[in-house]
């Protein structure tokens, strides 16, 4: 039964309990009827299947191997990348049910397309073939642009979304016409195929050559690597904040994710070169980032920039890949959700009051709401690498590889641009406990909020001071690409 229709199904167990969840839950929904009572019962219920589903995922590490005619492989990557995009979605689903009150009308269907954002970012983890990483990223791709555009009342969210499916498409362009360079010189589509026609090859083409810079142009284009990053701030301010929690983790995880995935097999002969691009492409992608961040005065505007800065520490793990770069990036990542869900539980949970995303609105939080203000200082001070957080293991993990890998230069600029975080995240701190706000009264914090705030700051502790498993598990991930190859 294992394999009936040639297809090795407890490898998909996952993607099929996700799916028939999705199934249920998109039933359940038409005789609810449109409320705000039924978006949180929905999100609930959602919560509770994806939390089952990050228990199922740990719970499978070590059933390993390839189906649909080796198309769709799990492994040690996969398996880890699968955790923190449930991870991901467990906290947008969070912030979505507190986020109900602002939308006004499809409460429903705006969980229902996390859970299917869900389904494409999981098979997007196990693809291992060009066709199947496209179909995947286009099922994640049209569910953020539809979440993005959501607020129907917000000027900026349409705004944002428009942004963000024209650039969107123009990336997905680009993609597909590298991928008919590739195609067109290697004859498949398959990685291990693409690998094995290349091998035989007295020389790389030309053609493949240009097609794998394109579809690295496109990647660059998810991960917002400078100069790919003009969508990134329009659509950080206007897109909802449960979206952009998961466009900063999610997303952007699942484009480093492709990256990895290419560098370790279709790409692999021209390591070398990509090392060059990746150096490149960090460097000018740390330096905007941070200092784009210094004049902002809106909060998802300034984490906008943030993670166009974060994305090129990324970077210099895909410059350094075989000096440990790699296992740095699965660490750092796993730092990075945490910190960036704890900063947005603490914005949806001041969108109740605050009029704006001006940093100004987060004046006199420390006296508000000690417990939101200390979930945001530990995250931003992870944020900006401050030991003994999670952050700063994580960035010492990158820049040691970078050192290890010859990248002096890189990793100069890194440690400078990391004095630089610290203005702009202090700024945001300086505003919680020195301002004085014009409301004096305290915040009402649900215990589901604080519970969740005490969760993320736990993680970026625990992350800090024992990184141990979390290292070796990184470590893991990769010897287990390495024993199916």
């Amino acid at each position: 039964m294992s394999s009936f229709l040639n297809i090795h199904w407890p490898l998909l167990t996952t993607e099929i309990a996700l799916i028939s969840f999705a199934i249920l839950m998109m039933i359940w929904d038409l005789f609810i009827p449109d409320t705000e009572k039924r978006g949180k019962l929905l999100a609930n219920a959602a919560l509770i299947g994806v939390a089952g589903l990050t228990i199922l995922q740990v719970l499978r590490w070590g059933i390993f191997g390839t189906t649909l005619g080796g198309s769709f492989i799990q492994d040690g990557v996969s398996s880890f990348f699968k955790v923190i995009f449930c991870l991901s979605a467990f906290f947008t689903l969070f912030m979505a049910r507190d986020y109900q009150a602002k939308l006004k009308r499809g409460h429903g269907e705006f969980t229902l397309l996390v859970l299917f954002s869900l389904i494409g970012i999981l098979f997007l983890a196990s693809a291992n073939d060009f066709l199947l990483f496209f179909i995947s990223l286009e099922i994640l791709s049209i569910s953020l642009y539809i979440m993005t555009a959501y607020l129907k009342d917000d000027a900026r969210s349409i705004e944002a979304g428009i942004k963000y499916i024209v650039l969107g498409a123009l990336s997905t362009a680009v993609f597909l016409y590298g991928l008919s360079f590739i195609y067109g010189t290697t004859g498949s589509t398959s990685y291990l195929e693409i690998q094995k026609n290349l091998a035989l090859m007295p020389s790389i083409p030309t053609g493949f050559i240009f097609g794998m810079i394109l579809v690295v142009s496109s990647l660059a284009f998810k991960i917002a690597a400078v100069p790919f990053h003009l969508w990134v701030p329009d659509i950080y301010e206007g897109a909802p904040a449960p979206v952009v929690s998961f466009l900063a983790t999610a997303s952007k995880a699942a484009g480093f994710l492709a990256l990895i995935r290419l560098s370790m097999t279709v790409f692999a002969p021209l390591e070398t070169t990509l090392a060059a691009i990746y150096s490149v492409l960090a460097v000018l992608t740390i330096i905007y980032g941070n200092l784009g961040a210094i004049p902002q005065t809106n909060i998802k505007r300034l984490m906008g920039y943030s993670s166009i800065g974060h994305a090129g520490y990324l970077l210099i793990g895909l410059a350094a890949f075989g000096s440990s770069g790699k296992e740095a990036i699965l660490f750092y990542l796993l730092s990075y959700l945490f910190s960036t869900a704890g900063i947005f539980l603490v914005i949806v949970a001041l969108s109740k009051t605050a009029k704006t995303s001006q940093i100004s609105e987060y004046a006199g939080l420390g006296q508000r709401s000690p417990v939101l203000a200390a979930g945001m200082l530990i995250s931003l001070l992870s944020l900006a690498g401050v030991p003994p957080l999670s952050g700063f293991l994580a960035k010492f993990y990158l820049l040691w590889a970078g050192v290890k890998a010859g990248y002096l230069w890189l990793v100069i600029v890194g440690i400078l641009n990391v004095v630089i975080s610290l203005y702009y995240y202090l700024k945001i701190v300086k505003t919680m406990y020195l301002e004085k706000p014009s409301d004096l009264s305290p915040l009402n914090v649900t215990a589901s909020q604080k519970a969740m705030q005490y969760f993320s700051m736990f993680a970026i502790v625990l992350l800090g001071v024992w990184p141990g498993p979390f290292v070796h598990w990184a470590q893991t991930a990769f010897t287990a690409v390495l024993s199916l190859r």
